[in-house]
């Protein structure tokens, strides 16, 4: 994209050529028809990778007529029509075209997008002839139907309606009716989501409902994690999963369904901590004064096993800080097992404050407040005791890499997908934002947006290393057999433009493990199974759509190869890439 100014000549050049080839057949065609609408497309002596396994085929020819793939073999084999438009693959590769199965069209707040889908070339001159648009309305469905019937030149569109939750949608009543709605509507799957103003999510009754009735109307169903009912119960529905970062607030840290632990947990830490405080101002004041303190012997046990309680209270909030998800040493088993150690130290100590408090009550010589004092700090550990053991220590182990492995195999065994949306988690730290940024797709953004968004804070969340942790866990995904599906949120939140988001993300699912292969695998093969639609498109083979890519090198030696594009085909358009640089150039040309 950087170069689209210095290539215009081949531009002029390369349209002028197209246009001759394609003029009889393009007289009666629908406008956005005539680049590429040629009767017929051979891409011949091609090396060919449909997708179908990790390999290449040499010297093959592929046959183009219309929108659909007419014939695939070698290249000596193969028939090519006199008629046909004739792209030289000699040395070149042809693949699929890529899937963002997770995107915003319109974007997650409006304004944000250009009118009449006017932001397609952002997604064309990546390699995606496919988009699968999360949150949609009429407006998607109508720029649905103008691709299709060639009016509109852009992805193929597959679109969810709007977001299906609480308060828009209450019983199993309601939740039974809008997704019928959106079914006979013509909507392609079922998104459910957070509204800005959902309160408890949905209920039980109604989220089983929910993905009940998208079972019986054969429509896909992806969502959020449903944090107030639980994993078991999304598990038990099969729902699929719009980002692997769903599983942070659904099961390595829950704080949501379970904000009472974090609030008695706060609240017993700082009793204990004002407590203290004002023992040790009350003794400071009594050595100024040089009084000797008058104490019984058990209330002196008290404070010492007190402040022990307390030094350990805040040594394992500070291990935890640092291995949570996301933190600095968020590897580290030895900081779990110091935590864990400091648990079975205050539970042990929490017995022996009942029992020192219970002989205060039973000393008739003990002052009131020294009872109260005891009371107060035995209850405040027992709280805490009872929350470390029940809550924080079993969730710490979650993420530790037995954990992270024992939920991607049930997750495997539910038979879910998850999409991976990684790119969004590079927003948390600095370095990630510095990269997006950077990103050169923003520049053909709206000028609002665009300038908008140069604007972001280049600061993250200093020590927060939330995008590696959720590397580690869709590396344990994908080693579980979990079938991965590539999205990337774009338009969804602020630096993930259009596009290169995807380029992007594939890079970031190559460094948590996957090969080249697989990481393409899942933005083609996998987004066209969720949607049931992989005998549409998503590997290539005769009677597919017509959606391509023609590389300069093998992307199957690193993705980073999918961005030396010699063109794009999509519902057998052929778009050469000096087309594509030049349909970037025009957005911005006409702002």
């Amino acid at each position: 994209m950087n170069s689209i100014l210095r290539r215009s000549e081949r531009v002029a050049l390369s349209g002028l050529f197209v246009l001759c080839v394609t003029h009889a057949a393009s007289a009666q065609q629908p406008a956005a028809r005539a680049l590429g609408a040629a009767p017929a497309v051979a891409i011949v002596n091609v090396n060919l990778i449909r997708m179908d396994r990790d390999r290449v085929e040499p010297g093959q020819t592929v046959v183009v007529q219309g929108d659909r793939i007419a014939a695939i073999g070698a290249a000596g084999e193969v028939v090519v029509p006199e008629a046909a438009m004739v792209i030289d693959g000699t040395n070149r590769y042809l693949l699929p075209g890529l899937t963002d199965a997770h995107v915003h069209l319109s974007g997650f707040l409006p304004g944000l997008t250009r009118q009449d889908f006017g932001d397609a070339p952002l997604y064309l001159a990546n390699g995606i002839t496919t988009v699968v648009n999360l949150g949609g309305t009429a407006t998607e469905l109508e720029w649905r139907q103008r691709i299709a019937t060639g009016e509109l030149l852009g992805p193929t569109i597959y679109t969810s309606g709007p977001f299906v939750n609480e308060p828009r949608v209450n019983t199993p009543e309601d939740v039974r009716r809008e997704v019928i709605t959106q079914a006979r509507q013509g909507y392609d799957l079922i998104k459910f989501h957070e509204l800005p103003d959902t309160t408890t999510g949905l209920s039980l009754a109604a989220y089983r409902t929910m993905n009940e009735t998208a079972r019986e109307a054969g429509i896909p169903l992806v969502g959020h994690a449903p944090v107030n009912l639980g994993l078991d119960v999304m598990l038990q529905e099969h729902q699929s999963l719009a980002h692997v970062g769903n599983l942070g607030n659904i099961y390595f840290l829950p704080l949501q369904p379970n904000f009472s632990f974090l609030i008695v947990s706060a609240t017993a830490l700082s009793v204990l901590i004002l407590v203290v405080l004002t023992w040790a101002g009350g003794a400071l004041v009594g050595h100024m004064r040089r009084a000797v303190p008058h104490r019984s012997r058990t209330l002196s046990r008290v404070r010492a096993v007190t402040g022990w309680v307390l030094l350990a209270g805040l040594a394992g909030f500070g291990s935890a800080v640092l291995f949570y998800p996301g933190g600095l040493l968020f590897d580290s088993i030895t900081l779990r097992i110091v935590f864990t150690m400091v648990a079975v130290f205050i539970t042990v100590a929490a017995v022996l404050l009942s029992a020192l408090t219970a002989r205060l009550w039973r000393d008739s010589t003990a002052s009131m407040s020294a009872r109260m004092e005891a009371s107060l700090v035995s209850i405040a550990t027992l709280a805490l005791a009872f929350c470390l053991a029940t809550f924080w220590v079993p969730v710490s182990w979650r993420s530790s890499d037995r954990g992270i492995e024992r939920v991607a195999a049930r997750i495997h065994d539910a038979g879910i997908s998850v999409q991976t949306t990684l790119i969004n988690y590079e927003t948390f730290s600095t370095t990630g934002r510095l990269r997006l940024l950077q990103d050169p797709g923003i520049d053909y953004l709206r000028a609002e947006t665009r300038d908008r968004w140069r604007r972001q804070p280049t600061a993250g969340i200093p020590g927060y290393g939330y995008d590696q942790f959720m590397k580690k866990v869709t590396d344990a995904l994908h080693r579980a057999g979990v079938p991965l599906v590539v999205g990337t949120d774009a338009m969804g939140l602020p630096l993930v433009a259009p596009g290169t988001s995807l380029q992007r993300e594939l890079e970031l699912l190559t460094e948590s493990g996957l090969t080249p292969y697989e990481a393409i695998r899942a933005a083609t093969v996998a987004p066209a199974v969720f949607l049931r639609k992989d005998n549409e498109f998503g590997s290539l083979g005769v009677g597919k759509r017509a959606d391509v890519l023609l590389l300069e090198s093998n992307p199957l030696q690193g993705v980073a190869h999918l961005k030396r594009l010699v063109g794009v085909m999509v519902r057998g358009k052929w778009l050469p890439s000096e087309h594509l640089h030049q349909m970037l150039a025009d957005l911005v040309a006409k702002e």
